[in-house]
């Protein structure tokens, strides 16, 4: 696996004020897993289908936080990663959470590590 181990510079609060979370709500594998964009981005569904055709990604439609939502998964979430990468819609962020309901499986956050290393920058 190619995740550092320098500190990150994010923590559930400030993915969860300043992103919007995309995740995989069909694929248990990728429970507590998200795609973070600035908020008010479009949801990065080119990159959505490269994960679904390497396989870490289900086929159903992909969901988001909501506003409402928000306070609620900064209060249950526990931070354990977070890699920023520069694509080619912008930059977003891949985010590796714990949740008692959802636990992250870390190979399958592995894949995604190595998935996006293959294919983009990583931001410093």
């Amino acid at each position: 696996m190619n995740t550092p181990n320098a500190p990150s510079a994010y923590s559930t609060a400030s993915l969860v004020d300043d992103y919007d979370l995309t995740f995989d709500g069909g694929d248990k594998l990728n429970g507590s897993l998200y795609l973070c964009t600035p908020r008010g981005t479009a949801a990065p569904d080119n990159v959505i289908g490269g994960l679904r055709a390497g396989g870490l990604w289900s086929n159903q439609a992909w969901k988001q936080v909501g506003d409402e939502q928000r306070q609620a998964y900064k209060d249950g979430l526990v931070f354990v990663a977070a890699i920023a990468y520069r694509t080619a819609s912008g930059q977003l962020v891949i985010a590796r959470f714990d949740h008692p309901r959802f636990p992250s499986d870390s190979r399958r956050w592995e894949a995604w590590v190595d998935h996006f290393d293959a294919r983009y920058e990583r931001v410093r």
